[in-house]
């Protein structure tokens, strides 16, 4: 497996190095999937192999920002809210300054390395995923690329679900027990992933972006073919027994078929109407079919824990979000503790910070930046927040000027990225790996690309262009 990693990164060099950025991107998605795998079967599973999609990813965006001549094109990606083209790089600064406080006070490199990481692959993601967003083919094609890593994963989650016994089908760490009822428990199927709650977020994944690439200009038996398989990851995320990962499905439906409604194109509503019809008819086959048949006899607690999802969530985010943000803001000492302080390092071998309080904030995304960023953190990211939400309703507002399409498949995106952030403020482990921030920050860089590809610019050679016209209020 070493002689593989080595592989991986020596094409990823070698792309690289003749300038080929994309390539190097759909290389960085192969390296996000066969990290897992090969950690498992390196001695001592090394944690920190996590970051090796990390490095990758840095590699390609240096290329892309040399070929860029240095611009991050701030002005290009935020035309409507320029006053976020001054709160980003107060941002970046503020991460800075606590990555050398949180040197300085713990003295961990790799734990503020860690911590560095958490916060720049979303924001690196965001710039990248705008690049990429100009070029929509090519996009299709790297998600299409990770749909298929996600399929193959997904197949051998089935495996060690239905009890096929292999040594790369074993946690690392031994796995965390999950209990269904009384004398009913279960690791929970992970197949090549590292541990079930990356199994049920990847496939998470995996089923929203098949239902946009569902409804983003395919038809008839591709259409079909699509919502298949996103049953088929949703399906496999209950194998986890993660109850989490079912819910965020069902909010990204909501969440996607309301902005639809709401901000796409004419003819693109009536076709979530044929969406719904298509997945009420396959539901109902599901349902009248005995899938224990066809599985396990067991299938039925999958079900059954699922279902009782919305009371126990619901209690998670009040304590999980409410309170440990005051708990954050009360350990965080008011000036914060310094990025990676709370980083869940598992068995990287780095964790050796205790304190009172800092086990439970860690596992809230939002009580987690509140303790390590303190109150600069704080008003930044409302600052931030809202200079974002506005960036997006002007992208909103221009898909009306986009092929449905088009439209239809950044509204998917979006809908998307939005439906992590009540998972994130109240369950921020599965946050922590860079994989799944990357895709996250890729899905909503993509819609800020939307005004630069719209009918109301054009973009020639490296310079834009922009038409004379209205902009829609």
């Amino acid at each position: 497996m070493t002689f593989l990693l080595v592989l991986l990164f020596a094409a990823l060099a070698l792309v690289l190095l003749s300038g080929d950025w994309s390539l190097g991107l759909l290389i960085t998605v192969v390296i996000g999937f066969a990290q897992d795998p090969i950690r498992k079967l390196t001695p001592g599973q090394p944690g920190l192999y996590v970051g090796l999609v990390l490095v990758a990813f840095l590699a390609c965006v240096l290329v892309l920002w040399q070929q860029r001549r240095g611009h991050f094109d701030l002005p290009l990606m935020f035309p409507a809210t320029p006053a976020l083209r001054n709160v980003l790089p107060m941002f970046v600064g503020l991460i800075a300054l606590q990555a050398i406080h949180s040197l300085v006070r713990w003295g961990i490199p790799s734990r503020t390395l860690i911590g560095v990481g958490f916060y720049f692959a979303p924001l690196l993601g965001l710039w990248v995923g705008f690049q990429i967003g100009r070029f929509q083919p090519f996009f299709r094609r790297l998600l299409k690329l990770y749909l298929f890593g996600a399929a193959l994963f997904g197949f051998t989650a089935l495996l060690d679900y239905l009890g096929v016994e292999r040594a790369l089908f074993e946690a690392v760490g031994g796995g965390q027990i999950i209990h269904f009822r009384y004398g009913y428990w279960t690791t929970g199927a992970i197949g090549l992933w590292r541990s079930s709650d990356m199994a049920a977020i990847h496939l998470t994944i995996a089923s929203c972006l098949a239902v946009v690439f569902a409804l983003s200009g395919s038809a008839g038996v591709q259409r079909s073919a699509w919502l298949v398989l996103s049953g088929f990851f949703a399906a496999m995320s209950m194998l986890t027994g993660r109850r989490k990962a079912i819910v965020q499905v069902v909010v990204f439906l909501g969440l996607f078929f309301w902005l639809v409604s709401r901000y796409g194109p004419g003819r693109s509503r009536q076709q979530i109407w044929g969406l719904v019809i298509s997945a009420a008819g396959l539901a109902a086959l599901a349902l009248v079919l005995d899938l224990s048949e066809f599985v396990s006899d067991d299938f039925g607690e999958y079900l059954a824990r699922a279902g009782t999802a919305q009371g126990d969530l619901l209690e998670r985010f009040n304590v999980m979000g409410l309170y440990a943000f005051r708990r954050g803001l009360d350990i965080s000492g008011g000036i914060g503790l310094g990025v990676g302080t709370l980083a869940q390092t598992g068995a990287a071998g780095v964790a050796g910070i205790q304190g009172a309080g800092f086990g439970f904030v860690s596992e809230s995304g939002l009580g987690k930046i509140v303790a390590e960023l303190g109150w600069p953190g704080i008003v930044l990211l409302v600052m931030l927040a809202w200079e974002l939400f506005r960036a997006v309703l002007y992208s909103l507002r221009m898909m009306r000027y986009e092929p449905d399409s088009i439209a239809i498949f950044e509204i998917g995106l979006l809908a998307f990225a939005l439906s992590n952030l009540p998972f994130f403020s109240a369950a921020s482990g599965v946050y922590g790996d860079p994989f799944v921030l990357i895709l996250c920050g890729f899905s909503l860089g993509s819609v800020f690309a939307v005004p630069t590809t719209s009918s109301k610019a054009r973009v020639v050679g490296s310079k834009e262009v922009r038409i004379v016209g209205s902009i829609p209020s």
